[in-house]
């Protein structure tokens, strides 16, 4: 089986760069190889604990999106959570700090596999929720 990144469409092209790197961390974790797909929205997925999904806030409150948050998030914040339904859902304030999501999830999954006991990252066990914003500027805490 494979690890799977489905990102939101829109912004998927403003990533590009942080979708390839986490693909390298992910494959070098899991020894597997990750693939990239798109969706218009976070959806349900077949294999939650293979599948991350990526999307702002925006995304969220679009009309059709089957997906809603409860909770607000300011434009620098960020929140990792995993479901059953979705997989890991990594949802960033806004379009920028997506770009930064990616780089924290990164860290995490590092994080995680050092300290599991095969060696591998568990998306079910990531949860995160956090500002990448420190006196206006971006920081990878």
């Amino acid at each position: 089986m494979t690890m799977t990144l489905i990102v939101a469409k829109p912004v998927a092209e403003n990533i590009e760069a942080e979708l390839q790197e986490l693909q390298h961390v992910l494959t070098t974790l899991t020894a597997r190889p990750a693939q990239v797909a798109y969706s218009t929205f976070v959806e349900t997925v077949v294999n939650p604990k293979e599948s991350i999904q990526l999307t702002t806030i925006q995304q969220l409150k679009h009309p059709f999106s089957p997906f809603r948050l409860k909770q607000e998030l300011q434009e620098e914040d960020i929140l990792i959570v995993y479901s059953d339904r979705n997989g890991l859902t990594v949802i960033a304030g806004s379009e920028a700090t997506l770009a930064q999501a990616c780089t924290k999830l990164g860290m995490l999954l590092r994080e995680k596999s050092t300290a599991s006991h095969d060696n591998r990252p568990h998306l079910e066990e990531l949860y995160w929720t956090g500002s990448l914003l420190l006196n206006g500027q971006p920081i990878v805490a």
